[in-house]
């Protein structure tokens, strides 16, 4: 082999080796790009994940999901308050545990879409509670005890005139407890030159009567028919009326009865603890003090008397 062909032969090797390390050069760039667009990428999913977990938006197909579950307190807000939030595009509001009660906030505009019978009505930021009958069915939290008594009333009117009656009579009674402190501060003097005060605390507590009575009248049947009962499905003494009326050929005339607001309760003390509790830690506008509602209503009660001759 001649010198030329070894030249040749050495520039081959050298241009082999060259356009391997060329080769090679561009693999680990190309190695280090790659690399650098999937730590990007990752970063981009775990920024996502991290923002879908901080906000929990909630989508129409998990709401309408059999396996949902709607939290028993609802709070209406505008969608502008997460509109420009790109992992909260396409939802229909959001959940939140944070306060204790789970919570779902439901953007107004799919007020219509949700399915739920809002009473009195849906407004914005306002706070309701489910129906304790009813999971389709969410009362504004400022009106549960007052729509409770409402129904109440309006169901023992129900009864009286489904069994026939002339006439009933329901007298609400509410008794409160309060605990009233008053400091008695007197004045007198020593031998005529030196003034002194002194006080008495009296710690006394009352016991305030609220009351109103009203009377219904109607035309009365001897054809009794049994009532369908929601908040007095379980009282004795209502199941007792109906019973002597529809089972013993109407020989009832006319019974008095005295109805304890604690077995018609609209809601545990409990639950009303936690209802304030959940309030005061989202910033909810108005003084609603679920726990002396439930408390006043506990101690309260109705005399109901009906007359069917």
């Amino acid at each position: 082999m001649n010198n030329n062909q070894n030249e040749k032969k050495e520039k081959g090797k050298v241009s082999a080796l060259v356009k391997k390390a060329s080769d090679i050069s561009k693999k680990m760039a190309n190695d280090v790009k790659n690399s650098a667009i999937a730590m990007s990428e990752k970063k981009k999913i775990s920024d996502y994940e991290k923002r879908m977990k901080k906000y929990n938006p909630l989508f129409p197909e998990q709401y309408n999901s059999n396996d949902f579950n709607i939290p028993n307190m609802i709070v209406i807000v505008d969608d502008a308050v997460r509109r420009d939030i790109d992992v909260c595009d396409g939802a229909i509001g959001w959940r939140d545990n944070s306060s204790g009660m789970e919570i779902l906030y439901l953007y107004d505009e799919w007020v219509q879409n949700s399915g739920i019978d809002f009473v009195p009505c849906a407004m914005c930021d306002s706070s309701y509670y489910v129906d304790n009958f009813n999971r389709k069915r969410y009362v504004r939290v400022d009106c549960i005890f007052a729509k409770a008594h409402e129904e109440k009333m309006a169901e023992l009117e129900h009864i009286a005139y489904s069994l026939g009656a002339k006439s009933c009579s329901i007298e609400i009674i509410e008794m409160i407890s309060e605990s009233l402190s008053s400091k008695q501060n007197r004045n007198g003097k020593i031998g005529g030159h030196t003034e002194i005060s002194y006080g008495n605390s009296v710690n006394d507590s009352t016991r305030n009567l609220r009351n109103g009575k009203v009377i219904t009248y109607f035309e009365g049947n001897n054809i009794p028919q049994r009532p369908h009962l929601k908040w007095y499905a379980h009282d004795e003494n209502i199941l007792g009326l109906i019973d002597m009326r529809c089972k013993n050929n109407n020989t009832i005339k006319c019974k008095v009865m005295e109805l304890s607001g604690t077995f018609s309760a609209t809601m545990s003390q409990k639950v009303a603890c936690t209802i304030d509790a959940t309030l005061k830690k989202i910033g909810g506008s108005g003084n609603y003090n679920m726990e002396k509602q439930a408390n006043r209503e506990n101690s309260s009660k109705l005399i109901y008397e009906i007359d069917f001759s």
